[in-house]
C-alpha cells in the first residue's frame, strides 16, 4: 500500500533531525569548493549512502507502454474517474466511508487479482521539516522550517508535487556542493519520500494517468505486480485518488491500468447487474439505491461479507 499521511508525518520527524538548519564544511575536493553536512554532523555523501541507496530510487519517469482494451472492460465511476475493471468474476466488493465521507473500495477476483480505490487529501505543507505528534496529528511548524521550504520550493508544497519531483530525480542529482545546497535540499526531501514508497520493489514510474494529472508506479515482488495510479484531479489539487491494481505476473490484465484516463466509458462493455447497481448507488448515495445494489450483489453471488458491510452502513445513523 502507498504511503499514508502518518507515514509522511513520521518522515517529517526524521527530516527535522537530519535536514533542518544545515551547515557547510570547508573540505575541498576536485569538482566542488565546499561540501555541506547536516546539523547532526553527518556529511552529505554519508547521508546518501545511509538513506538514499535503495535501487528503486534510481527509477524515474519513463514512456508508458502501449495499451489497447477494445471493449473488454467495465467501468466503475468513482470520484469523477472512470476506473477500468477487467471483465472477470469478482468475488468480494468491500467498501467503507473515509473521514471525508468518500467511499474507498477493494474489489477482489480470483487468481489474486484485486483493485483498491483510496481517497486522500493532497496535503499542503508550509514547513516540510515540521515535527508532528503522532497521537493527535498536530504539526508544529517553525519560522526556520517555513523559510527553508520557501527557499526550496518557492512556497508551500503539496504532497503530489513532492512525489512528482521524487520520480523525476535520483540520488545522482545530489552533488552535495554547498553552492547548490538550497536547490538540492528540495530534491533530498522528495527522495526521502520516495525512499519509503517501497523502493526495493519499484521497477518503473510513469508521468500522468491518461488525461489526468498524477503519476503511476509499477512494483514487482514474489510473482505479484502492483500498478499504483495516483490521480490529482482538477485545478485546485486538493485530493489525491489512488487506484491500485494488484495481479500476478501471468495475469492477462497488465494493460488495464494504462487505460484509465484514456478510454471513454461509452466504449466499455455493458456492466453486469451488480456493477450497474453500484454505479447508480454511488451516484444517488441514498438508501433505496444501496438496497437495489444489495439485491443485485446477492443475485450475482458476491460474498456474504461484501453484502454485510453495505447492510451495516445502512443501519448507521448518518446514512441517508
Amino acid at each position: 500500500m502507498r504511503m499514508t499521511k502518518i507515514g509522511f508525518l513520521t518522515t517529517c520527524i526524521s527530516l527535522g533531525v537530519l535536514l533542518c538548519s544545515c551547515s557547510t564544511t570547508s573540505e575541498t575536493r576536485s569538482d566542488c569548493e565546499e561540501y555541506y553536512r547536516f546539523r547532526n554532523g553527518m556529511p552529505c555523501e554519508a547521508f546518501k549512502q545511509a538513506h538514499l541507496s535503495a535501487s528503486g530510487l534510481n527509477v524515474t519517469f519513463s514512456p508508458k507502454p502501449k495499451a489497447s482494451g477494445g471493449n473488454n472492460f467495465w467501468v466503475l465511476a468513482w470520484n469523477g474517474i472512470d476506473v477500468i475493471l477487467p471483465r472477470t468474476a469478482y468475488e468480494h466488493v468491500y467498501f467503507f466511508k473515509g473521514e471525508d465521507n468518500r467511499y474507498n473500495f477493494r474489489l477482489v477476483a480470483a487468481d489474486h487479482f484485486q483493485v483498491n480505490l483510496l481517497a486522500n487529501t493532497n496535503d499542503r505543507y508550509e514547513d516540510v521539516f515540521a515535527v508532528s505528534d503522532l497521537h493527535n496529528r498536530t504539526i508544529e511548524t517553525t519560522a526556520e522550517g517555513i523559510a527553508a521550504t520557501r527557499a526550496m520550493f518557492g512556497g508551500a508544497v503539496r504532497y503530489s508535487e513532492l512525489m512528482m519531483r521524487a520520480y523525476a530525480s535520483t540520488p545522482e542529482d545530489i552533488t552535495c556542493c554547498e553552492k547548490k545546497y538550497e536547490q538540492e535540499m528540495g530534491t533530498v526531501v522528495a527522495l526521502i519520500m520516495k525512499s519509503i514508497d517501497r523502493p526495493d520493489s519499484l521497477v518503473a514510474a510513469y508521468k500522468g494517468v491518461g488525461r489526468h494529472s498524477g503519476w503511476i508506479t509499477e512494483s514487482a515482488s514474489d510473482g505479484q505486480v502492483e500498478y499504483a495510479l495516483n490521480i490529482v484531479p482538477g485545478r485546485d489539487a486538493k485530493n489525491v485518488f489512488h487506484v491500485i491494481y494488484e495481479m500476478s505476473e501471468k495475469a492477462p490484465f497488465h494493460a488495464v491500468p494504462f487505460l484509465v484516463g484514456r478510454v471513454e466509458s461509452a466504449a466499455a462493455a455493458p456492466p453486469p447487474g451488480w456493477l450497474a447497481a453500484l454505479n447508480h448507488a454511488l451516484q444517488e448515495d441514498a438508501n433505496e439505491g444501496w438496497r437495489r445494489y444489495i439485491d443485485a450483489a446477492r443475485e450475482a453471488g458476491l460474498s456474504p461479507k461484501s453484502i454485510e458491510l453495505v447492510e451495516e452502513m445502512l443501519r448507521a445513523p448518518e446514512t441517508k
